[in-house]
């Protein structure tokens, strides 16, 4: 069986990153590493790992922080120049299952006889909280749907998440690059859409699962029912207000599906906030400097502090 590269974007990673790093090297025969700018001491122990991992890990390492886009261009650019026709792109807060990339590969291998097959998704488990993702479809042309991967393989997925997913890369060349001036949030879902807009397809492989944390997710409880907050930084809830509005102006009429989902995920991601997180002034501060600022189209890195 082939077997793609492995793509990790660090940005001062946990300590238990480097312990984590055994289930990407029992599946992966090579992985390049982009560091966005990580600490002294993390570059050192990166730059140990790939002493002691010369045959199959290759750092890429950024003075400062470029942003997610930037890196998974500059991965996705290094596997193209080493010849790859595919590529697994990961977080540094995920751990792929065991099996994980052979089931995404068996699943790319039967569906891919028209070539217009982009992305290739695991299912997305968070182990901590015990939650399952459930993925974004339509249902007619308005409505939409969250169905959860059973079977093989979910077809006529919207998005998912870059990490733990397989990309090809011809398709990579023809859809275009990541977004760089997005910088985080929103890179993922933006990628799909343009995709499906290209015309491709995006599937979830549901044997194949990825251990995956989605910021500080908590479980609270409210009138009887469990929700899920995901304590985000409000450096993050600026980019979740500033990159929702070229989204918005560029996909919401083209997949209005997509549109309705939006604004119904938005208001009650929103609402946990305000219900359950601390910095909610700093947070609603951010949000509302991002949504201007994306009005504005001031895009790209963020030039200054963000109250935190």
């Amino acid at each position: 069986m082939w077997t793609p590269p492995g793509l990790i974007v660090t940005f001062n990673p946990s300590p238990d990153f480097f312990a984590r790093l055994d289930s990407f090297y029992a599946q992966l025969e090579q992985i390049v590493l982009v560091d966005n700018g990580s600490n002294l001491q993390v570059r050192q122990q990166l730059r140990r790992e790939a002493q002691n991992r010369a045959s199959s890990l290759h750092v890429i390492f950024n003075e400062i922080n470029l942003g997610i886009a930037t890196a998974l261009n500059q991965g996705f650019c290094w596997a193209i120049e080493q010849s790859y026709d595919h590529i697994v792109a990961f977080d540094q807060d995920s751990q792929p299952n065991s099996g994980m990339i052979a089931a995404m590969l068996d699943v790319f291998s039967s569906h891919s006889e028209d070539g217009k097959l982009a992305v290739v998704a695991p299912v997305v488990i968070d182990s901590q909280v015990n939650i399952q993702a459930r993925y974004l479809r339509p249902k007619g042309k308005l409505l939409f749907e969250r169905a959860i991967c059973g079977g093989n393989v979910l077809e006529n997925v919207t998005y998912v998440i870059t990490s733990g997913s397989l990309f090809d890369l011809a398709a990579y060349r023809k859809i275009g690059p990541f977004r760089d001036d997005f910088f985080i949030d929103y890179v993922d879902t933006e990628y799909c859409l343009r995709a499906k807009q290209c015309g491709y397809r995006i599937v979830v492989a549901c044997k194949a699962e990825l251990d995956h944390r989605q910021g500080d997710r908590q479980k609270r409880v409210f009138w009887g029912s469990d929700y899920y907050p995901t304590f985000h930084s409000p450096l993050r809830w600026y980019f979740f207000g500033r990159n929702r509005i070229p989204m918005l102006r560029q996909y919401a009429l083209k997949f209005p599906h997509w549109f309705l989902y939006e604004l119904s995920a938005s208001l009650y991601t929103l609402i946990k906030m305000l219900l359950f997180e601390t910095q909610k002034t700093a947070k609603l501060r951010a949000l509302f400097r991002g949504t201007v600022d994306g009005v504005r189209g001031h895009m790209g890195k963020m030039t200054d502090t963000v109250s935190e």
